[in-house]
């Protein structure tokens, strides 16, 4: 059995990957950069599904990952249904700061995931979204 010390040690080293990746698919971003990018998308993500859903889909992410999800979650409040491509575009944008392409960012921060988690729940996410929306997932 691993001990606490070496798991929390296992998840830094895997968190420091997800940034570095994402740094590479937005042009070298910094890991604080790639940080907030990863939250926005996490939590517009986490803010669409159902409740179980969500917990499903937390349970396969890293610990620190995991907490940067549910922060400021409300599940009362999901899913929350925005009505166009353009709205759920614009909850991610909302969640970043300064002038930053929140489709892109989107996209990019799914390749990541969907590199290092079960491509069948990133799946199931996707699926709950509007058919619209499926082009930003990856293929």
């Amino acid at each position: 059995m691993q001990s606490s010390i070496n798991i929390v040690d296992h998840n830094i080293k895997l968190i420091n990957t997800w940034l570095r990746d994402i740094s590479d698919e937005l042009d070298s971003i910094g890991e604080e950069e790639a940080w907030k990018r990863l939250r926005a998308v996490l939590q517009t993500m986490s803010n669409r599904i159902t409740v179980d859903e969500a917990a499903n889909f937390a349970a396969q992410l890293p610990i620190i990952v995991r907490g940067l999800y549910f922060e400021s979650w409300r599940p009362a409040e999901t899913p929350h249904k925005w009505r166009d491509r353009a709205e759920y575009i614009d909850a991610v944008s909302r969640k970043l700061e300064g002038d930053i392409d929140a489709e892109r960012t989107f996209k990019a921060v799914l390749r990541v995931i969907d590199r290092h988690l079960d491509s069948n729940e990133l799946n199931r996410i996707k699926e709950m979204h509007p058919k619209e929306l499926w082009d930003l997932w990856p293929q």
